[in-house]
């Protein structure tokens, strides 16, 4: 997960530096022109809230000592292996997470959206069709999850001509955006769900994890769940 920064050379970084001010001005004229706006954020956008980025949230002592680096250890198999490996890393992660609060940025990005993407014509369109697609699901979807066991509690609030994808795991983005206008394609750490059961394969008889979750719900963490505690030293919950 994550992909690895690429840096301008010299020359390439004196030319971005120079126009600055022109390429903002530019980036403000597109939005201003837009219809709809899909706003799209990493680890970078984490990092202004001085959260770790992915290339060194594990890069630590105890997982050196391991030799396990941050891919190593974002694998389900960790939780029924190795519980204390599994909650060190996932829980501090969702300690600083919480104890963090999200930058300034958001509200500005909101602000965007209030003014010129939340009750456009094209707002309106977009969340028509979205209604009508939800209620179609909704009829087809012979096991579709009770709202106590969806990821997040819908407000009923359909999305406009903005929406927002994010690698990011924080869950910062709820703070200031609907649940509707988020789409994360990891998920969160606020949010848990099946990874798969355990299975013998035919061929050889040895228990692997496949793609069988025992069921479609989602479990959250509850508001008030005390932080986790985590043994710096061996980076063990």
């Amino acid at each position: 997960m994550g992909n690895q920064p690429v840096k301008p050379d010299k020359d390439a970084e004196e030319i971005l530096l120079s126009r600055v001010d022109e390429a903002c001005g530019e980036a403000a004229d597109a939005i201003v022109e837009a219809d709809a706006i899909l706003f799209c954020t990493g680890a970078g956008w984490s990092a202004d809230s001085g959260l770790a980025v992915y290339r060194d949230i594990a890069k630590v002592e105890a997982y050196a000592a391991r030799d396990v680096d941050y891919r190593d250890l974002c694998v389900p198999r960790w939780l029924k292996e190795e519980p204390a490996l599994f909650w060190g890393f996932w829980g501090l992660c969702f300690n600083d997470y919480r104890e963090t609060k999200p930058h300034a940025g958001y509200g500005v990005v909101a602000g965007w959206r209030d003014a010129k993407f939340a009750r456009s014509e094209a707002a309106k369109a977009i969340a028509a069709r979205v209604a009508e697609q939800e209620a179609l699901a909704a009829q087809a979807e012979e096991d579709d999850l009770a709202p106590e066991d969806e990821a997040w509690i819908d407000d009923g609030t359909l999305p406009g001509a903005f929406f927002h994808f994010t690698s990011n795991v924080d869950a910062h983005s709820y703070d200031h955006f609907a649940a509707g206008e988020i789409r994360e394609c990891h998920g969160n750490t606020e949010v848990y769900q099946c990874g798969g059961r355990l299975y013998r394969d035919p061929d050889d008889g040895v228990e692997v994890v496949g793609n069988r979750p025992c069921c479609a719900a989602v479990w959250r963490a509850p508001k008030d769940l005390a932080p986790f505690r985590i043994d710096r030293a061996t980076m063990l919950a």
